[in-house]
């Protein structure tokens, strides 16, 4: 099963608990980076985020 809209942000939590609990490998660290660089390129090409951004109220992650 898929998670939903509304299960991200507590997936998202959890991947960063692992993280900083040293429960994510350094071998696949890489591939993870590689993966939410991807989420992020995809975050900004939607609308809402292009939009504020250009306004100087950026939505942008970094």
């Amino acid at each position: 099963m898929s998670p939903t809209r509304r299960d991200w942000a507590p997936l998202l939590s959890e991947l960063t608990r692992q993280l900083e609990d040293g429960r994510v490998y350094d071998r696949d660290l890489a591939d993870l980076a590689a993966a939410l660089r991807t989420v992020l390129d995809a975050y900004g090409r939607r609308p809402y985020v292009r939009d504020r951004s250009v306004g100087g109220h950026s939505a942008d992650l970094w």
